[in-house]
């Protein structure tokens, strides 16, 4: 897992209000290739909202995020440009119910990367291999458990070869015994150099997995630091109070 120089993110005094409340105050950091950025905090603190910044899905108020030493949040660039480099990992899975997971799995890469079905099919099986799925190809997503569906869905993300993916809270929908199965695909994945941030409740695999461990709190990035110092040396008051809790 290494992390090289070059920055992916920029993020940039970002606001993000909600009429007159200010979920997003004045964030500023940089995520660099290669990183594993895991995001904690309470819940309300505005983990969700920073994550679902960086592909605009939530659209800042102020301040500025450039993305690869583009500025995305300028209404001049075509976000879904950028989009197709930001793979997109969320709490309720998000697959098409009437389609197959192969279908699922391939219907992106066919129609944005301009991949033959058979190119598309190929990548395809051989990422459900890889996360032990490729006899459920032809199964259609309600025939799948929690844990085998977020799988897919991780797995889908990939088949468009991204250069970061961004996963909001992917364990929290999952009944306990299916936690274990998603975090081992993330763990492969940050082994193999994949750039991932990260918002999630899992500590164990924050201490063991990230690069980076940042508390947000109040819509402010309170901390960040490597697992080690953030976990047995936090600073922060509110941090330690938040540890206190919940270690």
């Amino acid at each position: 897992m290494s992390v090289n120089g070059e920055i992916l993110f920029e993020i940039d005094n970002l606001c993000k209000a909600f009429g007159d409340m200010l979920v997003l105050d004045h964030i500023s950091t940089q995520i660099r290739k290669g990183e594993v950025v895991v995001i904690v905090g309470p819940s309300g603190s505005g983990k969700s909202t920073f994550l679902r910044s960086l592909n605009l899905l939530e659209e800042p108020t102020d301040g500025t995020i450039s993305f690869e030493g583009m500025n995305i949040t300028d209404p001049s660039v075509n976000i879904n440009t950028y989009r197709q480099k930001i793979g997109m990992v969320f709490q309720h899975f998000n697959l098409f119910p009437h389609k197959t997971i192969l279908e699922n799995m391939t219907l992106a890469p066919i129609k944005l990367l301009k991949l033959s079905k058979a190119e598309a099919e190929a990548e395809a099986m051989e990422l459900l291999k890889r996360v032990g799925l490729e006899e459920k190809a032809h199964a259609y997503p309600a025939q799948l458990s929690g844990g085998q569906k977020q799988r897919i869905a991780i797995v889908r993300s990939l088949c468009m070869h991204p250069d970061v993916i961004l996963f909001d809270e992917p364990t929290s929908a999952l009944d306990p015994e299916m936690v274990g199965e998603v975090l081992s695909v993330m763990s492969d994945l940050a082994r193999d150099g994949m750039t991932m941030v990260i918002v999630t409740h899992e500590m164990n695999f924050a201490r063991e997995v990230g690069t980076r461990v940042m508390f947000v709190d109040e819509g402010q990035i309170k901390e960040e630091n490597t697992p080690k110092e953030f976990f047995d040396a936090p600073k922060n008051p509110r941090l330690q109070e938040f540890l206190s809790k919940i270690l």
